[in-house]
């Protein structure tokens, strides 16, 4: 089976039934049978202190923290002015606000409900919940075209496998019980609703690119295999039978927060869209805290694709897409095989799958040199980029030689070694001899 996926942001927004305040605001989000429909989310302001300080308490220490009776007063207020329904909220202490999720009233334009809340001086913050869609279709008469021979895995495994580096997929469910992924997951959470955390297609199929286990005797090998990855559910699949997935600023920025608060080094977004403010604000907070994060570019929208043109996020595009963003990786993204929900395997196409490649390579890069920044493993790959034929099949950077250079290896059959001492050096800060 071949699947091509690409997330993509619509200007679409979910639904709220009725329009009168709830006597409770549930911490979760609603269930996805809600879409579609119409909301806002609006920001509260909160102390960051009260629930977090990073790297020191894990997310339970906040995630089920109730809002103050101050914020929910302040709340209650709001929807009985403006016409909402509060139906969630969920504290987003790197940043200092909390979040709640509200239902517009009918009759109301969205945009400007939002927009009078970001007026109002009891608001830190007001946007529209905007919709993630992911659009497949399956072929199944497709060759195979092997990723492992293009970035040619056996060489970067002799360095590095990515061992013990937290990478953070935001993404739909993944199957927990995958025989090529058991034991490579690490607190798989559901940001979606309050059910039961499920196996999907997108999200298993990414996992598998980045870290697939290695010499298992059964499947693939991931590119980091030695990495642990977090599938943080923030998106869900559509109806069954088909490929659609979706996901909104307000599940995507809890599984954001959830990976800021437990240390992850690589954060994978394989969505694009239009500009987010909430999601940006998380996003400058996570390369702050010096966490990689890597974004699919929209091969239909390349110049309007966020969170990939966002600054210091590692854009990437699928090997054989022409007209790529100017500053995009070239990664392989069509034909790849990976693994598929009931423990089996499949072949894919997209973007998705092509940031999935380097999201795996920014793991080698940590595990051998941890005090990388984002913007040291942005220049890496850049600076050892390679001649390549927009429509060909070669990634534009050369993996190998980018880990070398941080692996201090002279053997490495792939790269020169005076070019890798001397990037090195440049990126560890050493003086060149």
């Amino acid at each position: 089976m071949k699947v091509r996926f690409l997330l993509i942001l619509a200007g679409a927004f979910l639904s709220a039934a009725g329009c009168s305040p709830l006597g409770t605001i549930p911490t979760a989000s609603p269930p996805p049978a809600a879409a579609p429909g119409r909301q806002v989310l609006l920001m509260l302001r909160e102390s960051a202190t009260r629930h977090y300080r990073p790297g020191a308490i894990p997310l339970a220490a906040y995630a089920n923290g109730s809002a103050s009776s101050k914020q929910l007063k302040t709340a209650r207020e709001l929807a009985g002015e403006y016409d909402l329904r509060l139906l969630a909220n969920w504290p987003m202490p790197s940043i200092g606000v909390r979040c709640f999720l509200a239902g517009v009233g009918p009759g109301r334009v969205v945009g400007e409900v939002a927009s009078r809340l970001a007026n109002d001086p009891r608001v830190e913050s007001s946007q529209p919940v905007q919709v993630f869609h992911a659009l497949g279709h399956g072929d199944p008469y497709y060759a195979l075209q092997s990723n492992a021979t293009l970035l040619q895995l056996d060489q970067l495994h002799r360095m590095a496998t990515g061992k013990n580096v937290r990478v953070a997929q935001v993404d739909t469910g993944v199957d927990l019980h995958h025989p090529d992924l058991e034991g490579q997951l690490s607190d798989a959470r559901n940001f979606v609703d309050g059910t039961e955390y499920v196996a999907e297609i997108h999200g298993t199929a990414v996992a598998g690119i980045v870290v697939a286990k290695a010499d298992n005797g059964v499947g693939i090998v991931g590119v980091a295999p030695g990495a642990v990855l977090m599938p943080l559910r923030a998106c869900w699949q559509g109806p069954e039978g088909t490929a659609a997935a979706m996901c909104t600023s307000f599940t995507l920025a809890k599984a954001i927060q959830y990976a800021l608060t437990n240390e992850a080094r690589v954060l994978n977004l394989s969505v694009a869209g239009p500009q987010d403010r909430l999601l940006e604000r998380l996003i400058d907070k996570a390369i702050e805290q010096d966490v990689t994060v890597v974004g699919a570019l929209d091969p239909a929208a390349p110049d309007d694709s966020f969170p990939a043109n966002h600054p210091n996020v590692i854009a990437v595009a699928s090997v054989g897409i022409p007209h790529a963003h100017l500053r995009a990786i070239l990664a392989p993204g069509d034909h790849v095989l990976t693994t598929m929900p009931n423990a089996s395997w499949g072949y894919v196409s997209g973007s998705s799958f092509a940031a999935a490649q380097v999201t795996g390579v920014a793991a080698l890069l940590l595990e051998k040199s941890p005090r990388l920044k984002p913007g040291d493993v942005s220049s890496l790959l850049h600076e050892h980029e390679r001649q390549t034929d927009p429509a060909g099949e070669t990634p534009n950077f050369d993996a190998c030689a980018a880990l070398a250079s941080v692996s201090g290896r002279g053997d490495c059959h792939c790269c020169g070694t005076a070019a890798s001492r001397h990037a090195r050096q440049q990126v560890d800060g050493v003086p060149p001899h």
